[in-house]
This record gives C-alpha cells, structure tokens and sequence, in this order.
C-alpha cells in the first residue's frame, strides 16, 4: 500500500546518485503516486542554476522503480517527457529513504491547463490529427513492448515547442502479455463506464483514452466517458470522427493497439465516401441507408430495395455491399444510428469490404423510380 510522500521544504537541496544536486523552487501537486516540484539543477562547485526540471518524489519504492524503468525505456522517444535522473535520497529527521524521479520542465504545461484557459479554443483539425499521430507512434512502439500507459488525460499530456508529450507514467505496466494485466489503478472519467466489470486492462484501453483526448484538442474543452454519444457532431472532418468514433468504440471495429489505430488514422484520409455509380442492379446485394430522403420512408425504401432484389438492414455487417447516402447524411445531424452506419461503412471500407456509396438519385434508378418528388 503507498503511503503519501513527504512535503520537501523550498530551498531543500537533495543529491542524486551521480552527485548531481537539485534545489526545490515550488510545490506544483500532488496525487495517489508522488508529490511534484519545480526544482533547480545546481552546478557542482556553486549553487548557480544549470536548468530548471521536476522533481517527482514517489509515494512508494515499487511506484519509483516502476517509473523508473519506463523512463529508461522510452528514453530517446521525443513524444514522451524525457527522464533526466531517479535516485534514492534520505529525507526528515530519521533520515527515511525517499525515492525521486527528475525530468524536465515544459514551460508550456499540460492540455488541462490549456482548457482552463478561456481564450482556448482548441486546434485545427489538421492539427489535432498530426499531434494525435505522434502520441500513437510512441504507443505503437509501446505496445509491441508489452507496456500500456493507463492514464492518458490532460494532465498527463504535455506541451514541448507546441507538440504532445505524453508524460506521468506513475500506473504504466510491463507485461509480457498486456491483454491480461489486471486492472488495479485507473481514472473513472476517461475509461469506458463498465471498467469496474472488467478484469484486465488491454491495450485498446489507451486507445479509447486517445480518442477522448483528440476530442478535447478539437474543442477545447475536457472530454470524458459522458461525452462519447457526442461524437458524431464534433467539428472535424467526417475522416477524423470516423477514427474517434472507433477509438471509443465499447466493443466492434475497435482499434485493438497503437499499430491499428495509427494505421487507420493516416488510411481513413484516402477512403473515398463520395456516391459513384454503384452496381448496375441491386439484386443480391445488402442494402443500408443513412440520411434523410425524398423518396420515402424507411419502411417505404426498404419495399422498394427488396422488390428491386436486395436486401435491406438497419446495421453495417460483413454481407454489406451498398450504402445509400441521403441528404444531409455526414453524421453530425439525425439520429445516433447515422453516424454508426456512416462510420462503420468508412472503417469497413478502409479494411478493404467492398460497399458502393450511391446517393438517393442512383437508388431511384435501381429501384425503378422516374423522378423523386417532395
């Protein structure tokens, strides 16, 4: 069990293992695994400052060499908060072992605190995707390692020159087989809203907490687990809630680790979603609709589909061939199941399903209609 770390005085100076002295300047925060500061780095023969860092005293031994050891093994990642130092020093009158981990001060803080700031609006959508695919660059690299961060939320994402570092790897784990690493630390507001049902932590679970993440840099406010069913009406482009929607997927076309989800974040780009000619009939094939249509109602298509020979469904499934984008069908408007059909049809594709996108015009022709009317 840990116990809370010490409060260490400003001015304290603590030595590290190399003989490297670090001067404690402020009390930043604290949480369940460690105490932080803004410390000083001293020159040798002086107390002139070298550089400013942090200095994160941990509440525990195992909480330290765990941290640790994921510093030393991303170290050289530049998306990652780089690891200067982590020694043990003694510390109170007993002289009681305390355990620090030093690395380096971001000036321009976290994405939390670019959300308390008001005049934050959030990023372009062109830029939240390129800083989206650099943290999934380090965690592919992460999970083909076995290791899963656990708790990517704003105040663990840091700033450097205006790109994302993921920092605070304090419930990080190395597993030799991450997909049954058992759940024993994690965030409730940025993790799926079942997550005490579940025994192990796996690594679509940081996906699921990038996906939240890109939706606060999109609109420059914090996004949990309670905003999920808001996807579809974020302001991006139709490529780029498609991936979030399947970042924060419960269950389906998840994207399962860093690999998958940074492949079809760069592949959904260039998956054409335009209606085209389609097949010259619809007999055999699989039908679903999405949109909002002049020709009728949805029971009134699905008569019409199936008296031309296919087949209609209200979800997208492996039998999928066709899709018929209605009016207005880009997801952000209409009910939740637009945006589930629109999405999934995009992912699929991207997977190489072959489905025609027609629009309502073409659907007439294949069914027999002259001309639609209001």
């Amino acid at each position: 069990m840990t116990s809370a770390p010490p409060r260490l005085r400003l001015g304290q100076i603590i030595t590290g293992d190399t003989g490297h002295r670090y001067r404690i300047d402020q009390r930043l925060g604290s949480g369940g695994y460690g105490a932080l500061y803004r410390a000083s780095r001293l020159a040798r023969a002086s107390d002139r400052s070298l550089r400013t860092v942090c200095v994160k005293v941990c509440a525990s031994a195992a909480d330290w060499h765990g941290e640790a050891h994921m510093g030393n093994l991303l170290a050289g990642q530049p998306e990652v908060v780089r690891m200067l130092d982590a020694f043990a020093f003694a510390a109170g009158s007993h002289g009681t072992t305390r355990y620090a981990i030093v690395t380096e001060y971001l000036r321009e803080g976290t994405v939390a605190d670019r959300i308390a700031d008001d005049a934050w609006r959030g990023w372009s959508a062109t830029t939240v995707r390129r800083e989206i695919q650099r943290l999934l660059g380090v965690l592919r690299l992460m999970h083909a390692a076995g290791v899963t961060h656990r708790d990517i939320k704003p105040d663990n994402v840091f700033l450097r020159d205006g790109h994302l570092v993921l920092g605070d790897f304090g419930i990080a784990k190395h597993s030799l087989s991450p997909k049954n690493s058992p759940v024993d630390a994690y965030t409730p507001a940025y993790t799926p809203t079942d997550m005490e049902h579940r025994r192990h932590w796996a690594t679509w679970l940081d996906i699921y907490q990038v996906g939240l993440l890109a939706c606060t840099l999109l609109t420059g406010q914090d996004w949990t687990n309670d905003d999920v069913s808001r996807i579809r009406s974020l302001p991006a482009p139709e490529d780029l809630r498609c991936w979030i929607w399947h970042a924060t997927a419960g269950k389906g076309l998840r994207y399962v680790d860093g690999t998958q989800a940074l492949a079809a974040l760069v592949d959904l780009r260039s998956v054409d979603m335009g209606p085209k000619r389609g097949p010259v009939s619809l007999t055999g094939h699989h039908v679903v609709v999405t949109g909002r249509f002049d020709t009728g109602t949805q029971r009134e298509l699905h008569h019409l589909i199936e008296g031309a020979g296919g087949t209609m469904g209200s979800t997208v499934t492996d039998e999928t061939t066709v899709l018929v984008r209605g009016a207005g069908a880009d997801g952000t408007t209409g009910g939740v199941g637009e945006g589930r059909i629109l999405f999934a049809v995009h992912e699929r594709k991207r997977r190489g399903q072959q489905i025609h996108v027609i629009d309502e015009t073409r659907l007439c022709k294949l069914v027999g209609l002259v001309s639609v009317s209001r």
